[in-house]
């Protein structure tokens, strides 16, 4: 082995060993979101996951949803998150038509709800109110929909 060689190796490995504090700080964690109070336990619940203020209700991250299929409650799991704020929006559209049927003005309709069980008088809350912040360590939450 020359001279070069052996630099190379030792520039290499120098390179590796810098990385790896970085590559540590990058740890992702997950969200696991459990929905209960399904009543009736039937339908679908659709999960929306959201990463700020400017996205919120209006473009998720991410979205999951899962059938009821006489479950109480249902869990979902949103892995490899970055350190940082999250609200999540629940909707279970209970005859499955694919939209959240509303009563009147609102009231009486298809059951939503917020992360920290986040309410408003009247509209949504804000994301400040039903954020959760994931930092990195995985984060378990409950939404009721009661």
């Amino acid at each position: 082995m020359n001279n070069y060689s052996v630099k190379i190796r030792i520039l290499s490995l120098a390179l590796v060993l810098l990385t790896v504090p970085f590559v540590a700080e990058a740890q992702l964690a997950s969200l696991k979101v459990t929905v209960a109070g399904l009543n009736p336990a039937e339908g679908t619940v659709e999960v929306s996951l959201f990463n700020s203020e400017e996205t919120y209700m209006q473009t998720p991250l991410v979205q999951q949803s899962l059938a009821v299929d006489g479950k109480e409650e249902l869990t979902f799991e949103f892995a490899g998150l970055l350190e940082g704020d999250y609200a999540v929006v629940v909707v279970h559209d209970e005859n499955d038509n694919g939209v959240l049927d509303t009563g009147f003005l609102g009231f009486g309709g298809e059951s939503y709800a917020f992360s920290n069980n986040a309410t408003s008088f009247l509209g949504r809350p804000s994301f400040e109110s039903a954020h959760i912040v994931v930092g990195r360590d995985d984060v378990k939450t409950v939404i009721d929909l009661d």
